[in-house]
């Protein structure tokens, strides 16, 4: 009986972590399917199904139903405090995943300072022939000491079969805080497709010292 309590235990706690997120809205079982090389989609484009979510209610399902059948005789409210408790940790994810970021690179430099949230991003788009003008919108985190940096938006859209290079800016920024911020962009469109909206989950690349990286 013992053993079988501490499993579902176990497996609530990583039902748990396989679909809650942190404060750039990627959930820690994304982050274990792309550690071990898997894609946490069924789809190649990031589309379909999310397996780490179904695997994490599925084990949450378990761990929750296995720890109220044990532990109902001494505690008859167990069902629904672990109901409660799983919203709760949810919830408080991604507060808390940010307060640790800050703090584990407090005294950070250089790229590693910055990260990016993709969820908050948009491009409003107008293309005249080859020539584009973008008004974009980006929330931008900075752990550490970094004070500027170079960033370009990734305009691309499979749908409307456009592709965009654009001029990188300089940023300051301020230390240990989280910056949202517009940037006007100017470039060219390889393909020339007139096109005119928004776009939304832009990807970006960030330069500190000669150092790139690619948020997507």
């Amino acid at each position: 009986m013992k053993q079988k309590s501490v499993l579902y235990i176990v497996g609530l706690l990583l039902g748990l972590l396989m679909i809650a997120k942190n404060h750039l809205d990627h959930s820690f079982g994304e982050f274990l399917f792309k550690f071990i090389g898997l894609s946490p989609w069924t789809n190649v484009d990031k589309t379909g199904f999310n397996l780490p979510v179904i695997i994490g209610f599925l084990l949450i399902l378990f761990g929750v139903s296995g720890t109220a059948r044990t532990y109902r005789p001494r505690f008859p409210i167990i069902f629904s405090s672990l109901i409660i408790g799983c919203i709760a940790f949810v919830l408080i994810s991604p507060i808390a995943s940010e307060k640790a970021m800050f703090l584990l690179k407090h005294n950070s430099k250089g790229i590693h300072s910055l990260d990016y949230s993709i969820k908050d991003s948009k491009c409003y788009i107008q293309t005249v022939e080859s020539v584009v003008k973008s008004d974009c919108s980006f929330t931008i985190y900075n752990y550490g000491k970094e004070e500027n940096f170079m960033i370009k938006p990734m305009l691309m859209d499979s749908y409307t079969d456009m592709d965009i290079d654009v001029q990188a800016h300089m940023v300051s920024i301020a230390p240990h805080r989280k910056h949202l911020f517009s940037v006007q962009f100017d470039g060219t469109q390889r393909n020339e497709n007139g096109f005119g909206g928004s776009l939304e989950r832009v990807g970006i690349e960030l330069e500190v010292g000669g150092v790139r990286k690619r948020f997507e």
